[in-house]
């Protein structure tokens, strides 16, 4: 399967939800960030991975991107963790893989703990717990350089919670954007210019006002019992490299990956290093083949 094409996937709790897919072979969810963006936030940076024998399949989650729009007050984390095994059953995939990145990696945290019906998952910038992810962002504002561009950061974070319009979510997003990227160059620059993201400003205000998804999960990852690759950018200042850390120190048999020059857009600031590691990751887990091994 080699498609871009997007499409409506109908779930069997009645509800629907957007996917691209890109590329073929093992399938692999992509779980965008946000809360209340969309695929586009991985699309196109991650679709090497898809001529390297995944079959990607991009998800706009439940009331976001061009998926339906529900009453937020609906949707939680443990909600859209439940969307990717109804996805799942309704592409009839026996197998699959994870990856979710920022508020997606959060997702894919709560799956793998509360679930673990994927094979394989990638925690992309995640973090175990709203409290000190929180915390971080706070002390993180304090240090952003250039100093001058502080107080819009910290304006941008303080208005999520209040965002009402499509138009107040794209100003919003990029007013903070800085914040996400270790410089604000070339990488920066693309992105910026390459906004298609389909806003979802109530789902982003209503997480925003009840501390993301307010998750404590830190003494319980233990339990995680299936192969899990952590990746975080090294200057990240949103999901910050200790968070990463911590999830890979209590999740016996993660690996642990740095992204170097990168911060919380990593897979966007250095893609060749991004899309390596997730690559060198499946291959070693067996799930793609090994290039360099010997014919036969």
């Amino acid at each position: 399967m080699a498609s871009d094409d997007g499409r409506l996937v109908s779930l069997d709790d009645g509800g629907e939800v957007f996917i691209v897919e890109h590329g073929s072979g093992y399938p692999l969810m992509l779980l965008h960030g946000g809360p209340g963006l969309d695929h586009h936030e991985l699309k196109p940076w991650l679709d090497p991975l898809g001529d390297m024998g995944l079959r990607l399949i991009y998800v706009d989650e439940r009331g976001q991107g061009q998926s339906p729009r529900v009453d937020p007050t609906t949707l939680s984390v443990r909600g859209f963790a439940q969307d990717i095994d109804r996805l799942a059953a309704a592409l009839d995939l026996d197998e699959y893989a994870v990856l979710g990145h920022s508020f997606g990696a959060i997702i894919a945290l709560s799956h793998a703990l509360e679930r673990g019906s994927a094979s394989h998952y990638v925690i992309s910038s995640g973090a175990a717990s709203s409290e000190a992810l929180m915390a971080d962002v706070e002390r993180e504002i304090e240090r952003f350089e250039p100093a001058a561009m502080r107080e819009q950061i910290r304006r941008s974070w303080d208005a999520e919670a209040r965002l009402q319009t499509v138009e107040q979510a794209r100003e919003n997003t990029a007013a903070q954007m800085p914040f996400h990227f270790w410089e604000m160059g070339d990488a920066y620059s693309r992105f910026m210019q390459s906004d298609e993201t389909v806003y979802a400003p109530d789902v982003l205000a209503h997480f925003a006002a009840q501390g993301y998804g307010d998750f404590e999960w830190l003494d319980h990852l233990r339990w995680i019992r299936k192969p899990m690759l952590v990746v975080v950018g090294r200057y990240d200042r949103t999901c910050t490299l200790a968070r990463s850390e911590e999830i890979h120190n209590e999740v016996e048999g993660s690996e642990l990956v740095v992204i170097e020059k990168a911060a919380h857009m990593a897979h966007i600031e250095q893609p060749k290093a991004y899309i390596d590691a997730v690559r060198w990751w499946f291959i070693r887990q067996g799930v793609l083949p090994d290039p360099t091994a010997p014919p036969g």
